[in-house]
């Protein structure tokens, strides 16, 4: 239901809200800074879990453990730059290797993008073309603060 991309010591993403799976209700936003530098980006098509997920990796960071079934995709990038990804587990995976990840319904179109050389904001705005799930701008956080 979303798309979320990372390039580059960018994070951006979609903000298309949905209630459940189905009706669009408006925009939110789905990334976020937290308190030790650390950006997170996370999807799910349950209202509310992305927000109760953000605060419980808040709590525990990378190396929690957290209730199994959560219905939840999400990219951890630690302000040294590593970054982890958490689908529908118990625990995040990593860190990984990578020059680009995206997450989300308009994943597969974002890495096009990115493999084309795109930005992670372009990556993000090419994925709101092609994805019915994404779109509603784009928002942007940077690894540095500005």
């Amino acid at each position: 239901m979303t798309t979320i991309v990372f390039r580059d010591g960018v994070l951006a993403a979609d903000r298309r809200a949905f209630a459940g799976e189905k009706l669009p209700i408006g925009a939110k936003t789905k990334i976020a800074r937290l308190a030790d530098g650390s950006l997170i980006g996370a999807s799910t098509p349950n209202p509310g879990t992305s927000e109760r997920f953000r605060r419980l990796v808040e709590e525990q960071g990378p190396a929690g453990a957290y209730p199994p079934g959560m219905n939840v995709q999400a990219l951890l990038v630690l302000p040294n730059g590593d970054v982890f990804y958490f689908k529908d587990g118990e625990a995040f995976a990593g860190p990984l290797d990578g020059a680009f990840f995206a997450i989300g319904s308009g994943s597969e179109y974002a890495i096009g993008a990115l493999m084309a050389g795109a930005s992670a904001v372009a990556a993000v705005e090419i994925a709101c073309q092609c994805d019915v799930w994404s779109g509603s701008g784009v928002d942007v956080l940077t690894l540095q603060e500005d």
